[in-house]
């Protein structure tokens, strides 16, 4: 997850791109990108990777 202060104009796009750099990194593995942004709806999967997520 991604948590940012600042309003994001295009989250898809922002996942997109940070997803695609990640699996690059990774050999091709597959990553799931969450953003956290004042501006977006907050889900109860924020919280969950907010509690169980791993600090990078």
């Amino acid at each position: 997850m991604l948590q940012l202060t600042e309003p994001v104009n295009d989250p898809a796009g922002l996942m997109i791109k940070l997803a695609t750099k990640v699996s690059k990194c990774m050999y091709g593995r597959k990553v799931d990108v969450l953003i956290d942004a004042p501006n977006l709806k907050h889900f109860p999967i924020h919280d969950m990777v907010k509690e169980n997520g791993v600090l990078l």
